[in-house]
């Protein structure tokens, strides 16, 4: 499976809830393929996270709108009531609200909590919005194509 394969098939894996087959795949990562990986989530984060927050995530949109930030925080934590372990909700803010003007909340955290925090409100928001989990490819996608933005500083043509 070439590179590229690997990481739409990762992330169509972690789309579709099937953190199982997500995590094979991530044994036959490289060194580098784990920061690549870490990027596609947070692409995809970015695109479901406009249907609640509106355009631009990642892309230099902001502020966040604080009142639809605290409502999202509200459902989240209910949402994780019993959760074992629980979701990081300082974690999944800071990272909410770094696609939305705000990096620099994102710095103090670890790769790894930012992940866990991104597939946190990855799976909250495809839990909420069932036609993007049914429709992985269009996730994908776009996910992919925010990516291209940010690597290339524009749009791909």
């Amino acid at each position: 499976m070439t590179p590229d394969a690997l990481h739409r098939t990762h992330l169509t894996a972690l789309v579709t809830g099937e953190v199982e087959t997500a995590s094979k795949l991530r044994q036959q990562f490289q060194a580098r393929d784990h920061g690549i990986a870490a990027e596609h989530l947070r692409a995809a984060v970015a695109v479901v996270l406009e249907y609640r927050f509106g355009p631009g995530a990642g892309l230099g949109a902001g502020p966040i709108d604080y009142e639809r930030l605290g409502a999202f925080m509200t459902e989240l934590r209910q949402a994780g009531r019993g959760a074992v372990p629980p979701p990081d909700h300082l974690a999944v803010e800071a990272v909410t609200r770094a696609l939305y003007g705000e990096p620099h909340l994102t710095e103090p955290l670890s790769e790894q909590r930012r992940n866990q925090a991104h597939y946190a409100a990855l799976a909250y928001e495809l839990r909420r919005h069932e036609w993007l989990s049914a429709n992985p490819e269009h996730l994908v996608h776009y996910a992919r194509k925010r990516m291209t933005t940010w690597i290339l500083g524009r749009p791909e043509e």
